[in-house]
């Protein structure tokens, strides 16, 4: 029998810039790509959050949220500095981000989610997950805003088990982008998360 394992899960991952499509209409967003897809790395969590799904069909497993990790720079345009991670990462290096004095992340919910068809023969088999920057605060209470020169960098799809304590979150796969597509809060815009998984 076939194992299930993260090669047969592809992820993609690209930002988009968001804002208000007209005046019209204050519910009304417009998101426009402002990066091509690239690959994620899929972590070791993605078992837990797949077997809990499958087997005993535990919904709060499900994936409900992004992680949004930005830094505060010193002047606009400056590039962040990427970490290095593996697929055992976990909540944890989030939480580690209090002891950083310019680093931290956003817990947004996903703002919507759909399912696709990708590939002969399978039906079904792609989810496309969106979320998109909010608040005026990091989880750690540095500040995301233009003025602070915030640079969102990486994120990582979640399962939030608890939407009360983070502590419970289990991470799906994390990305971060090349310097060239970090993408600074603007003023007049979020930014927005398009994260594709297929199944093959």
């Amino acid at each position: 029998m076939e194992q299930i394992s993260p090669d047969k899960v592809i992820g993609k991952v690209r930002a988009h810039r968001v804002c208000a499509a007209g005046t019209w209409s204050s519910n009304t967003e417009m998101w426009t790509p402002s990066t091509y897809l690239k690959p994620n790395t899929v972590l070791y969590q993605w078992a837990t959050v797949t077997a809990k799904l499958l087997t005993a069909g535990q919904a709060n497993y499900r994936i409900a949220g992004m992680y949004l990790e930005f830094e505060n720079v010193a002047s606009p345009g400056d590039a962040v500095s990427v970490p290095t991670f593996d697929r055992t990462r976990t909540v944890e290096y989030y939480d580690n981000l209090a002891d950083s004095a310019t680093k931290d992340y956003l817990r947004v919910p996903l703002t919507a989610s759909q399912i696709l068809s990708n590939g002969a023969g399978l039906e079904q088999n792609q989810m496309v997950f969106f979320a998109r920057s909010s608040g005026i605060l990091g989880v750690h209470g540095k500040p995301f805003s233009d003025s602070a020169n915030s640079v969102i960098f990486g994120a990582s799809l979640v399962a939030f088990v608890d939407n009360n304590d983070a502590t419970q979150d289990l991470l799906f796969s994390s990305f971060y982008f090349d310097v060239a597509d970090q993408q600074p809060k603007l003023a007049t815009s979020q930014v927005g998360i398009e994260w594709e998984l297929t199944l093959q």
